[in-house]
């Protein structure tokens, strides 16, 4: 006797049984809305349970090792309408899927923004820039090998972003952790668009079930990450108008010109008028577990002209605050020379 068809209902009937006999997603539900409505009502739904996905680059990386269980994906992939880089008299506005890879190559960012276009073209490999989202290097996790282990990769760690009551990096292999920060995680945020966007006074504006909100790139980390809730979708991201004159370096230090993510980074803003600095903006980047704005080295440029003695001054000011662990001491010089460099 023919059996008829399986139908759709049935298997995610079956599929919801096992993640409920197993107390995990054996496989997460799956979804690919085409508006952004779609996708917030599908968060309403699923709460605290979905993950949203465009490229992936992180969050499957995150599921092959067991460290989050999603019971629902939500792929944003084919919500045309976030995709876009867009030029007005305010500024820039880039939507969050809007590939790396496109930010590099777009010609309102080469004209108006060229380091931008520089930091993408840093970025990870030619295949990665192809897959992975602005929004999604904002938002990725932290690459600490304590909290991205699992008992499935042969040894865990309970650490403080698993809601344990100890870092275990403090103590441990810490040479690409924190360098700045007291206590707490010292894991880096990975992101180099964080870094530049905080240095040009981004903005990320997002939208819920319950409404849309306005989050400055400088209060979008904590400690333990992002500060999105878990049904909140980033819709737009906004750069405002710079001045024109105004000099900006992007330099990158990691161990492999392309792959490797950043041990540090630097962006930094000048205005010059008449020789003399007007305005500075200094943020460095895998150092601390938020963007690190070096804001007493910034004053110190503030109304002088550059010199050597002036250089110096800023490189140590730079990393006055600088509490290194056991095995990181080295970023120090890292940064000394990095910022240095950048003012030029």
């Amino acid at each position: 006797m023919e059996r008829s068809p399986i139908g759709q209902e049935e298997i995610e009937k079956a599929f919801s049984w096992l993640n409920q006999y197993w107390g995990r997603p054996l496989k997460p539900l799956y979804y690919s809305p085409k508006t952004i409505e779609e996708a917030l009502s599908l968060l309403e739904n699923y709460r605290g349970e979905a993950k949203l996905i465009a490229g992936g680059i992180d969050l499957i990386g995150l599921m092959k090792n067991k460290v989050v269980f999603p019971k629902v994906l939500i792929n944003l992939k084919k919500i045309d309408s976030l995709k876009y880089i867009k030029e007005n008299e305010n500024g820039i506005d880039i939507g969050p899927l809007c590939l790396i890879h496109d930010i590099s190559q777009s010609t309102i960012i080469k004209e108006s923004l060229p380091m931008l276009s520089e930091l993408s073209r840093s970025i990870a490999s030619p295949q990665i820039r192809n897959m992975a989202t602005i929004a999604g290097n904002l938002c990725q996790d932290v690459r600490c090998w304590y909290y991205r282990r699992s008992k499935s990769t042969g040894i865990s760690f309970n650490c403080l972003r698993k809601k344990g009551n100890k870092c275990f990096a403090i103590n441990g292999e810490n040479e690409y952790h924190a360098i700045f920060g007291e206590g707490g995680c010292v894991a880096v945020c990975p992101s180099d668009f964080a870094t530049g966007l905080t240095a040009l006074d981004g903005e990320i504006q997002t939208i819920t079930p319950r409404g849309e909100r306005k989050i400055p790139i400088s209060q979008f980390y904590t400690v333990f990450g992002h500060i999105l809730e878990p049904d909140e979708i980033i819709t737009n991201i906004h750069i405002p108008k710079t001045d024109p004159s105004a000099k900006h370096r992007y330099i990158k230090f990691r161990q492999r010109r392309a792959i490797d993510f950043s041990i540090v980074n630097v962006y930094t803003i000048i205005s010059i008028y008449e020789d003399v600095i007007k305005r500075a903006r200094i943020v460095i980047g895998g150092v601390a577990p938020i963007p690190y704005r070096a804001i007493y080295a910034e004053k110190i440029l503030e109304g002088e002209k550059l010199t050597k003695n002036l250089l110096e001054e800023v490189a140590d000011t730079s990393v006055k605050e600088a509490i290194p662990l056991k095995k990181n001491s080295y970023k120090v010089s890292i940064v000394r020379a990095l910022v240095k460099r950048s003012l030029i």
